[in-house]
């Protein structure tokens, strides 16, 4: 799930797609960054989560979106580029605006499908159920915004290298182990090599 670069001020907002769904499954809204489809004769149980895409402009700048399941099996993913960014008081963005989290997540997007368990609601752009740890991205991330990043996706700070002119203050994630979207068990600890935060 993406959409094409919107190239300036007048591209569209609004981009649709039909999930395929099997017999006895339905979608429901969990927040405006997550849709599940689960099962109709035990709705307790999700069969796979869809989160919003994420999307930033030529600068990197990260894009307002959000994601909405109006009606049937069609989910609609809104590119709020038009408002401007809310972080700069309606300043426009830098066209054109592409899916993906800009410099500091690359432009790695994700739809994770996972056997029936209870979502987690765990803050913008978390997708696991409690019985999973999705590896995030930790890259340019300090210490701090990457254990709480790795709590929200199920997982835990695993072992944590300081190198010569970083601090655990100061440092910033330079190297991580194992890499970003892998998919582990809940709690599973991610190591981390914090450099020099320049």
């Amino acid at each position: 799930m993406t959409f094409p670069d919107i190239q300036d001020l007048l591209g569209p907002e609004e981009f649709s797609w039909e999930v395929t769904l099997s017999g006895g499954q339905a979608l429901e809204q969990v927040s405006d960054q997550l849709v599940r489809v689960y099962y109709t004769d035990a709705p307790e149980h999700t069969a796979f989560v869809i989160a919003a895409v994420s999307a930033h402009d030529a600068v990197g700048t990260t894009v307002p979106t959000t994601l909405a399941a109006p009606s049937g099996n069609v989910i609609t993913l809104t590119v709020r580029h038009r408002d401007g960014n809310p972080a700069a008081g309606g300043a426009p963005f830098d066209y054109p605006v592409i899916a993906g989290e800009g410099w500091e997540g690359g432009l790695q997007t994700s739809v994770v499908q996972m056997p029936p368990a209870e979502l987690r609601p765990a803050g913008r752009g978390a997708v696991l159920a409690s019985e999973g740890c999705l590896v995030p991205r930790l890259k340019s991330r300090g210490l701090r915004r990457s254990k709480k990043k790795l709590r929200e996706t199920g997982c835990r700070i695993g072992e944590v290298t300081i190198r010569k002119g970083a601090s655990a203050k100061t440092g910033r994630v330079v190297r991580q182990s194992p890499k970003p979207g892998t998919l582990l068990g809940s709690g599973a600890e991610v190591d981390v090599v914090l450099g020099d935060g320049g």
